[in-house]
């Protein structure tokens, strides 16, 4: 017979296993994987610092909406700072995003890439009906550092304009190879919605980069049944009153009394989470 401490510790073990199984089926449970960067992550800089939990990013807005307010219904995979190609490969050129991972950690924890991470979710967890991706800015970002990250340098356009098609070339394979894993290897077959690029200023030189950007991405996206959310044309239809200025507008969080961050403010983070209502919608 068992004594009363050996009892104690079966019973023990029998209840870490038991509610081990519970939170691993709860964590399974969800039907939102949203997948992406610093948009789809919520950061903001004056939270540096503040665990996962306390950045919102669309993702959690449409959840609520969807979900009325059960949040445990969706997971957010983002990580601040995601290039196409770091989505794809751990230690592809990225925005310090590895750097942000290991520093302050993000919503969800994985250890090798967002696509592996997105790819076992889909096939291990097939009540997922709805996936969102958002992806790009940063590697416009890196082409801004590439060509000196001052806009009134004098080499700065013609910089971008010789180098922009590589940069969208790649973006494309990568999104191609992207959304391929996840229809093929990931057995996904439900809603897709790409979220469109906006542009954080009123610079032509940037709205034109970001509507190829974007451009590449319908192109892409099309072809494995994506719709879009159009953050483009939201900021840019908002911004319109404002000189096209989205910092303006209240879409950018606010630096200064004169200057904003490239990240939305709550404004235009609910912005964001309407136009994958929409994207919904046409579903």
């Amino acid at each position: 017979m068992l004594s009363t401490r050996q009892a104690l510790r079966v019973i023990s073990a029998i209840s870490l296993l038991y509610f081990a199984s519970a939170a691993f089926a709860a964590a399974n449970n969800y039907t939102y994987l949203a997948l992406g960067e610093s948009i789809s992550f919520g950061y903001d800089p004056t939270l540096l610092g503040q665990p996962p939990n306390a950045y919102t990013g669309y993702p959690e807005i449409v959840a609520d909406v969807l979900f009325q307010r059960n949040r445990k219904l969706e997971v957010n995979a983002s990580c601040p700072g995601e290039t196409s190609g770091s989505f794809i490969t751990v230690g592809a050129p990225d925005y310090h995003c590895q750097d942000f991972k290991a520093a302050f950690g993000l919503k969800a924890t994985y250890p090798g890439s967002q696509l592996n991470f997105a790819i076992q979710q889909l096939q291990t967890n097939k009540k997922i009906s709805l996936v969102t991706l958002s992806m790009g800015g940063n590697d416009l970002i890196l082409l801004e550092i590439l060509c000196g990250g001052d806009p009134t340098l004098p080499s700065f356009a013609p910089c971008v304009q010789t180098n922009l098609p590589g940069v969208l070339d790649a973006f494309g394979k990568n999104m191609a190879f992207i959304l391929s894993q996840l229809r093929s290897q990931g057995g996904y077959t439900g809603k897709l919605i790409l979220m469109k690029q906006y542009v954080p200023n009123n610079d032509p030189l940037f709205t034109q980069a970001i509507a190829a950007m974007n451009q590449v991405m319908v192109g892409v996206g099309t072809a494995f049944g994506a719709k879009f959310a159009d953050g483009f044309g939201a900021f840019q239809l908002a911004s319109a009153l404002y000189q096209g200025d989205p910092c303006s507008a209240g879409l950018l969080i606010r630096l200064s009394p004169t200057t904003c961050d490239v990240h939305p403010s709550p404004a235009g983070r609910d912005l964001l989470a309407a136009t994958v209502l929409i994207a919904l919608a046409q579903h």
